[in-house]
């Protein structure tokens, strides 16, 4: 046992920006592996995880200069102003679809974004029912766009659930 030597590890930072977004400095002494090389080849493209919607904008910040921090107010606030003008306009229409895709991929017709067609359709009926909830209580307070949007959804998703229900 005293023959051994101690084995360890070394924790390495190896982040390129700081916390406040700003490039790091690099540190004396500091050696690049084989792998860090590779990365930095590829640029910082390799390293920045996507997600739908993201494909149009480029995420690098090394490309793009930082936009200056608003007029008396905090940089963090900005950025989440950003976050909410890129987000679709709030709206009833947009309700509805999001829970008719809902119920559809509980009804097995769309797959589920974790993998995979499963039926579900005690959770069919429920949101099925909040689009029934929905319509009811904005029975007289919509455009005819909008209450004709509504009819026809629950409509086709009833028929579904019927015909889903009965093992057609």
């Amino acid at each position: 046992m005293a023959d051994e030597k101690e084995q360890g590890f070394k924790v390495s930072d190896r982040r390129q920006f700081n916390p406040d977004g700003t490039p790091r400095e690099s540190i004396a002494g500091e050696q690049k592996s084989a792998d860090d090389d590779r990365i930095s080849s590829q640029g910082d493209a390799a390293r920045v995880i996507s997600f739908p919607g993201d494909k149009a904008k480029d995420r690098s910040p090394a490309s793009k200069p930082a936009p200056p921090p608003p007029a008396g107010g905090s940089g963090g606030k900005q950025s989440r102003e950003q976050a909410a003008s890129q987000l679709p306009q709030a709206s009833l229409e947009g309700l509805v679809n999001m829970l008719a895709v809902e119920a559809v991929m509980h009804l097995g017709l769309i797959e589920n974004p974790m993998g995979g067609r499963s039926v579900d359709l005690e959770a069919a009926r429920h949101v099925i029912d909040m689009l029934g909830v929905i319509q009811n209580k904005t029975q007289g307070n919509l455009t005819d766009d909008e209450a004709e949007l509504l009819d026809s959804v629950l409509a086709d998703l009833r028929m579904q659930f019927v015909g889903i229900s009965r093992g057609r």
